[in-house]
């Protein structure tokens, strides 16, 4: 069904006959009643942002020890690397090491992986959080109740904004799952009905209203969850690839599934383009009926896609690709996690440049749009050769103050060296900028790179893999667009 929102809502129990101006006006006193560490406003002009626009990086949590399991995980964080940053939750040394070791054993490189200090418990990151959107033109994080209970990272979405600095503000009183969530760059939501069928006690147009005052959404479309998904979600069934395209699953005639994605299928056909635009869209029959092709992952130019080891991966790969010919298609076997419900789209959550891009250029490559060469210089004129530019060339940390460089000095070290495995870099980024952290041989080459994106605050540690280096010493830079730390390694 399509409907446009309402003009009165109410929030929750004897409040819900209120009309919606009042309803927000009242808001912020009900919300700072809860929590005192989040905002207690509504967010100046929201905009959500959609999955296929700029991604700076992928927020995942996994504790590994399932084999089956961990290749899938490693190889999605491995297709990942080469577009965006990927920051893996992390809960104490040892369960970084797990991880690390993990990695080593599937012959992943750690080229663009960050461990964050963010206490995990729950792999379907999708749905516990965050929801991001632009808070006038800054990215927040939106948080909100999901269907599973009793898990440790129900709050996610506010730990996250506190760890990285930016504004949160709390969903109030909706179960809304992070997998009925698909939106475009027209403010427009498509979901289930369970957006309503979870919220029993919530009037439909209440929830409009705070979908429009905490996300701005404009327009939602609802279709019919499938028969056999326990959480009705969007996600297991119908994806939007870009502006202009929609794919959707189909099954057998026989399938008790059959007629909703059918009838879901002319709800997609009836949707018309806020600017007039035709829209394409494709079928993508089911593997065995049941296993979905649509849970894939865009992140810029790379699209990792479930497959299950069955005739129907090779259509469905072919579709993707037909679809977004400029970007490259990564087939994961999933056929390990897929019975308990979920697959890449799943265990991941995207998170877009902190700084909304206000120009209409369009491109989804991920960069900055800024028109600079993105090679991790400061900018500054300088050779940019591994020293520390005041001066001299001995590669060491300079001395000066802490509050002009954004990073602790203190905090940046790296450990062991010398090295003949695996190094780790660890620092404290205390002010909003865009990092670098680059590895330079003797003869100045750059040997590794690290994008750590735009207004990221807190503790990093990021894994270096030195076997098979040349022996010597390199220089381990930790720049911004304006400062630059250095660190010698050696590797043995």
């Amino acid at each position: 069904m399509n409907h446009k929102k309402p003009a009165s809502a109410g929030y929750s129990g004897s409040l819900y006959k209120l009309p919606a101006f009042l309803l927000l006006a009242i808001l912020p006193i009900l919300l700072s009643l809860n929590n005192t560490h989040h905002r207690t406003d509504t967010p100046v002009n929201p905009r959500t942002i959609p999955e296929y626009d700029s991604v700076a990086g992928v927020v995942m949590y996994w504790n590994p020890g399932s084999s089956n399991y961990d290749q899938i995980v490693t190889a999605v964080v491995n297709g990942i690397q080469s577009q965006a940053t990927v920051f893996l939750q992390t809960n104490n040394t040892g369960h970084q090491q797990n991880m690390i070791n993990t990695f080593n054993a599937h012959g992943v490189p750690m080229n663009n992986i960050v461990f964050i200090d963010v206490y995990g418990d729950r792999i379907w990151i999708r749905d516990h959080g965050p929801f991001s959107i632009y808070d006038n033109d800054s990215l927040a994080f939106v948080g909100f109740d999901d269907l599973a209970a009793n898990h440790g990272d129900k709050d996610l979405p506010e730990r996250l904004a506190n760890y990285w600095d930016i504004n949160y503000y709390d969903f109030p009183h909706i179960i809304f799952d992070g997998g009925n969530y698909l939106v475009d760059r027209h403010n427009r939501l498509f979901a289930t009905n369970r957006l309503y069928t979870n919220n029993p006690q919530i009037p439909q147009h209440h929830i409009d209203t705070i979908l429009e005052a905490f996300m701005g959404i404009e327009h939602i479309t609802t279709f019919l969850p499938m028969s056999d998904d326990y959480w009705g979600h969007l996600d297991m069934q119908i994806k939007l690839l870009n502006d202009t395209t929609f794919i959707i699953s189909t099954v057998d005639t026989w399938h008790a599934d059959y007629t909703i994605l059918q009838d879901n299928y002319s709800i997609l056909q009836s949707i018309q383009h806020p600017e007039g635009k035709t829209y394409q869209i494709v079928q993508i029959p089911k593997a065995q009926n049941w296993k979905t092709y649509i849970n894939s992952l865009i992140v810029n130019n790379v699209v990792l896609v479930p497959i299950y080891n069955d005739p129907a991966d090779a259509f469905a790969l072919q579709a993707y690709q037909d679809l977004l010919p400029e970007k490259t298609i990564i087939g994961i076997n999933c056929n390990s996690m897929i019975g308990w419900g979920g697959a890449i789209h799943c265990i991941t959550n995207q998170i877009p440049p902190f700084e909304a891009v206000l120009d209409d250029d369009d491109d989804d490559n991920g960069d900055d749009d800024n028109g600079d060469d993105d090679n991790g210089d400061d900018d500054n004129g300088d050779d940019d050769n591994g020293d520390d530019d005041n001066g001299d060339d001995d590669g060491d940390e300079t001395n000066i103050r802490d509050i002009d460089r954004g990073v602790l000095a203190d905090s940046f070290r790296v450990y062991p060296n010398p090295a003949s495995d695996l190094a780790m870099v660890d620092f404290t980024i205390t002010r909003s900028g865009d990092y670098v952290l680059e590895v330079i041989d003797m003869r100045g080459q750059i040997v590794r790179r690290t994008n750590i994106p735009a207004l990221y605050l807190g503790d990093y540690s990021v894994p270096i893999e030195v076997s098979g280096w040349e022996s010597g010493m390199y220089v381990i830079r930790l720049s911004s667009r304006t400062d630059a730390l250095t660190l010698r390694l050696m590797v043995q």
